[in-house]
């Protein structure tokens, strides 16, 4: 197996993370890395309000995402289009775009160029320094899962997508899968 992470790659959290109330059963979609320092976005983890609850441009109903514990006062978004929608978007990977102008994204939402099976925004990342994430995929906290299905990803509901990666994966992690939030529940 591949374990060099590459831009658009998917972090899985292996079931062993248990007390991490950041990362347990997360799903983390690498969008830069740079210097060996990557970052990305917490891709299942929705709050309890929406865009157009904090965004008052935004008057269509569009789930905020949990980004990561980074930085959780800035709004971020990553997109899926065959060419960029916003102007400023860097390419993270085969039609999959990060950020741009804010004001032309909010814009395309209300335009329906942008909505949920294309978009997400995100308050906060995930970021790890120098060599973190390597020794964290090395200990095995981490499983990366290398995807070019974004589309499919986007439209996937955000509560099921972890269980779903791990019955996929089958297994051992088919157990994990069917398992509660909290083991000791059980």
């Amino acid at each position: 197996m591949d374990n060099q992470l590459h831009n658009g790659d998917f972090l899985i959290a292996d079931p062993s993370i248990l007390g991490d109330l950041s990362f347990h059963r997360a799903i983390v979609l690498i969008c830069a890395i740079e210097d060996k320092a990557p970052m990305g976005f917490i891709f299942n983890k929705t709050y309890d309000f929406c865009l157009n609850e904090m965004v008052p441009e935004v008057t269509i109903n569009l789930p905020l995402f949990y980004g990561g514990p980074v930085d959780t006062d800035q709004l971020f978004f990553v997109y899926n289009a065959t060419q960029p929608i916003v102007e400023d978007s860097r390419l993270i990977k085969e039609q999959l775009y990060l950020g741009g102008n804010i004001e032309q994204a909010f814009e395309a939402v209300e335009n329906k160029r942008l909505h949920s099976e294309n978009c997400r925004f995100f308050l906060g990342y995930s970021g790890w320094s120098k060599g973190q994430l390597e020794q964290e995929v090395e200990l095995e906290s981490w499983l990366i899962q290398k995807s070019t299905r974004y589309k499919q990803l986007f439209s996937s509901n955000p509560e099921d997508l972890w269980r779903n990666v791990m019955l996929k994966k089958g297994g051992k992690y088919t157990i994990w899968a069917n398992a509660p939030d909290n083991p000791t529940y059980n």
